[in-house]
């Protein structure tokens, strides 16, 4: 029978170490961690109880006095922990009340994403009593509670809901299981470690050791004398080399004595941090250390010749008169001296002192280079100047955070002086804005990653508080322990203020501090959705100012500035705290009416608002009056989205504005529908003149007396292909609106002028009308120039009809315009006269050759005497004042009759002729 051998001494207790280590693991990993689960269970377990008791109360407290905000705030608050996934109300009926998950209210339990037992809700509302179950598929275990419900109706005393909470057993767990997987590894290691250390041990102290005896013998058979066999400690193997060894130098002692002297004097040339040169009293050369030749890059011993041109003969009498001083006195020098070295500068710490060896004597030089230590001063010097005058406070703790150095701008920004701080440490200056999360955080990545950047805010020794900048970094010694912390400490109170003003632009206008365009699209939106969680209407009021563009461009956008600026106070006096008003840009201005409870709540704002806005305002000296017209909407009656809710507040504004402003219109499908024709409208404008559905039809201007026509006046029709006959009345304002009457002018002066030419019209004059806005711009003047120059008009056969109310809009400009096409020979009569505020210094002061009185006048002579006063006095004044008079919608031969026995010079309307277009003139002249 075998032996089995045995192993060698450095494997066999290092294994058997091993082996015991092995075997603990797998007890730990097979027997203590399931043990250690199956407590954390029942602990989550117990801790579910627990919640669902304390839960059950809180609620059906909170139910019971109808606290639905309560509860959901109490679902909210106890959602937070991390190993809650699901935390559910269930009313009586099934549905969800109140959820962590916002998805989930208001869904039944069917919808609910949850993998409990079916008939768990059952069993609890049956038994009334907590009921818990597990999900191993989700590694989740579930509560359910019952939940006393209060009846409503008061049909039933009570009901019965449920309160259900799910638990993530793996969040629960991660804690125990990280650690015991760390308690694992840790223990692994420390197995490995330890048997390293012993295989280490043994094989250092037992096994080498006997290895060297054993060579050390052999090198004493070899004659190797000057071997040693290199053992300590006192133990039987250190004995045994100790003899070896005495053995040895007994027989090697001097040479070993003289080899030791020399290798040591080698070694310490060799290792010493400096320039070594030995030179005698002539000069030369007699030694160099290693250091030397690398420096210079040639040994000055081996070549004499080069070591007198390796410096500069400037130096090197330098150093000869310094050699001589040394030798003469018999004592060292020291001193610093900066030379060129290969291009760069250095700095050499010198010394030199004599060596004599029997009558010779010689010069040692040890030269150090200190040019990196000159600069790390200076880096030093800088690096505390910048510390001392940075703007930026700066602070250095010990390891226990504890303020060690400070800048005098650091103490500035905290408010202290500096012996105030020193000792002390950073988190005196909390202000309590920070919680302890942050902190934690704080801490865990600077002990992390060695750095924290971020914000704080902190607070002075006087109270306030200020926002500050922190940039802090561990200070690492040598051995890799933190020794300390640096902070870099700024106070940026400028530049969140900067932010905020930032902020005001974006979400504040400019001019009048109210809320502007963007803000006004969040607080819908914040609105809307208020709408739709809790139901609560609200009104939307659009404000435009009535006759501000008057104001604005006859005074200045300056004075119109600071008239906008009063209204919006004047806006905001008469709205309630949770009202919100806004301005969206121009004259335009919205208020958002939280709870509008009914219509008359929003009519009663729009009321005060009109008849706060409609009074007179005082601006720079001048007293000026304007009003606004409201357009209100009220959701979701009227739009259930921004946009929609918009348009229609535009729509009912304008109709307030077109009904006469200084009033308010509640939007309608009325006003939806009219709102759509003026759209149509505008749009098929737009292609009007393309398409050739404009035309001219002629009115002729009779003389009574004779029967002559003296004039036509040209009148715009439009036939559109979409919406038939379109009446002047509508397109005229839609084109003013939209700046189309600008091209509609130019097409009208251009067809009568060409139509001028062509019978019957080439022998009389030729009337067209301005609108107000058309007259005040200049392109009208400029196309009727034109067509002079071109020879298509002539001015003496064209009368231009301006409304009485364009004239007093602003005088001055009229009577400037009006000037300039009287210079060219055009006559000018004032249209729709009687119907405007104009006064007989204004007609006096105007060149105009007509007055046309308005066909409201003329319609009732025969009926209302104050009708024919007024037409009788018109007569009257215009001849008085040199003009001529133009009745306008005469009808009958009464008041034709009427009109010529009062003196009347010309007469239009239906008795005499309809508007006619030029062909059907050409008839009626031909067949008469």
């Amino acid at each position: 029978m075998k032996r089995i051998p045995t192993p060698p001494l450095r494997l066999l207790v290092p294994g058997t170490i091993l082996a015991i280590g092995l075997m603990a693991l797998l007890f730990t990993l097979f027997v203590v961690r399931p043990y250690l689960l199956s407590l954390t269970k029942e602990s989550t377990e117990s801790d579910i109880r627990y919640s669902l008791n304390r839960l059950q109360g809180t609620l059906e407290y909170m139910l019971m006095h109808d606290d639905l905000l309560g509860v959901k705030r109490e679902v909210a608050a106890n959602s937070v922990r991390r190993d809650v996934k699901h935390l559910v109300v269930i009313d009586h009926q099934g549905r969800v009340v109140a959820s962590s998950s916002l998805a989930m209210v208001g869904l039944p339990l069917s919808q609910l994403p949850l993998h409990y037992p079916p008939d768990l809700i059952d069993q609890v509302k049956t038994t009334l009593s907590a009921k818990l179950a597990s999900s191993h598929a989700e590694n989740t275990v579930y509560g359910v509670a019952p939940l006393r419900f209060p009846d409503p109706d008061h049909l039933r005393s009570e009901s019965w809901g449920a309160v259900l909470i799910e638990l993530d057993l793996e969040q629960a767990g991660n804690q125990l299981i990280s650690g015991i997987e760390g308690l694992l590894v840790w223990v692994s290691i420390g197995i490995l470690t330890f048997g390293g250390l012993v295989m280490f041990g043994f094989d250092r102290h037992i096994s080498r050791r006997l290895g060297k005896i054993t060579n050390g013998i052999a090198l004493l058979e070899a004659g190797r004398y000057d071997k040693r066999i290199k053992l300590n400690g006192r133990d039987e193997l250190a004995k045994i080399a100790t003899v070896l060894n005495k053995l040895a130098e007994s027989l090697n002692v001097s040479r070993d004595a003289l080899i030791s002297q020399h290798a040591l004097f080698e070694e310490l040339m060799r290792h010493i941090p400096a320039l070594v040169s030995i030179v005698t009293a002539e000069g030369r050369f007699v030694y160099v250390n290693t250091r030397f030749v690398g420096t210079y890059g040639f040994n000055p011993v081996e070549d004499q010749s080069a070591a007198k041109t390796f410096m500069p003969q400037e130096l090197l009498a330098r150093h000869m008169r310094v050699n001589r001083q040394v030798l003469d006195s018999g004592e060292s020098a020291q001193f610093e001296w900066t030379t060129q070295l290969g291009g760069r500068s250095k700095t050499w710490f010198m010394v030199k002192f004599p060596l004599y060896e029997g009558k010779q004597a010689r010069v040692c030089t040890i030269s150090l280079d200190i040019t990196e230590k000159e600069q790390n001063e200076q880096l030093v010097n800088l690096s505390r100047r910048i510390f001392e005058n940075t703007t930026e406070g700066i602070i250095v703790t010990d390891a226990d955070r504890k303020i060690v150095e400070l800048n005098d701008s650091f103490a500035r920004i905290a408010g202290y002086q500096k012996h105030e701080l020193v000792g002390r440490r950073p988190d005196m200056l909390k202000s309590g804005r920070q919680d302890d999360v942050f902190y934690r955080e704080f801490w865990k990545e600077l002990r992390g990653q060695g750095r924290w950047r971020g914000e704080v805010v902190n607070r002075r020794p006087d109270g306030t508080l200020y926002p500050a900048r922190l940039s802090v970094s561990s200070i690492v010694d040598r051995n890799g322990r933190i020794s300390g912390y640096f902070a870099i400490y700024q106070d940026i109170s400028a530049e969140k203020r900067a932010e905020q003003a930032l902020r005001e632009l974006a979400y504040y206008d400019t001019l009048t501090g109210l809320y502007n365009r963007a803000s006004f699209k969040q607080k819908v939106a914040e609105a809307l959705q208020q709408l739709d969680r809790f139901q609560e209407p609200f009104g939307l009021l659009f404000i435009d100012l009535d006759r501000f563009k008057e104001v604005n461009d006859s005074s200045g956008h300056e004075l119109g500035d600071k008239l906008l600026v009063q209204v919006a106070c004047r806006l905001e006096s008469q709205l309630r705290k949770v009202d919100v008003a806004c301005r969206l840009g121009g004259d335009e201005f919205t208020v958002l009416v939280s709870h509008a409870s009914d219509d008359s709540q929003l009519a009663t704002i729009a009321e005060k608002l009109i008849e706060a806005l409609a009074k007179p305002y005082r601006v720079e000296g001048q007293e000026l009056v304007i009003g606004c017209s409201i357009g209100i909407v009220v959701a979701p009656r009227d739009g259930e989205d921004r946009d929609q809710l918009m348009r229609n507040a535009d729509a009912a504004m304008y109709y307030a504005k077109e009904s006469g402003r200084g009033r308010y219109a509640f939007f309608d499908t009325r006003i939806d529908e009219r709102n759509r024709r003026l759209v149509r409208i505008k749009q098929g404008l737009r292609q009007a003149e393309a398409n050739g559905e404009l035309s001219l039809v002629y009115q002729p201007e009779v003389d009574p007396n004779t029967g002559e026509v003296r004039m036509y006046e040209a009148l715009m029709r439009w036939n559109s292909a979409e919406l038939g006959s379109v009446s002047p009345a509508e397109f005229i304002a839609v084109a003013e609106e939209t700046d189309m009457i600008v091209d509609l002018t130019r097409w009208l002066i251009g067809e009568v002028a060409r139509d001028s030419h062509q019978e019957p019209l080439k022998h009389s004059k030729i009337s067209i009308n301005l609108s107000p806005r058309q007259f005040r711009s200049d392109s009208w003047q400029d196309r009727v120039r034109d067509a002079i120059q071109d020879g298509a008009l002539d001015p003496t056969r064209l009368c231009i009809e301006v409304t009485e109310s364009a004239l007093v809009e602003d005088f001055a400009l009229a009577n400037e315009q009006l000037r300039e096409i009287k210079q060219l020979g055009i006559e000018v009569a004032i249209d729709d006269f009687g119907t405007g505020y104009s006064s007989l210094a204004y007609l006096k002061r105007l060149p105009i050759d007509y007055l046309k009185i308005d066909r409201s006048f003329v319609a009732d002579i025969h009926l209302d005497p104050d009708d024919r006063t007024i037409v009788e006095t018109v007569i009257v004044m215009a001849h008085a004042l040199g003009l001529k008079v133009v009745a306008e919608g005469a009808e009958t031969e009464q008041q034709v009759a009427f009109l010529r026995e009062q003196g009347c010079d010309l007469i239009q309307g239906y008795f005499y002729a309809r508007p006619l277009t030029l062909a059907a003139l050409v008839e009626n002249m031909e067949n008469s």
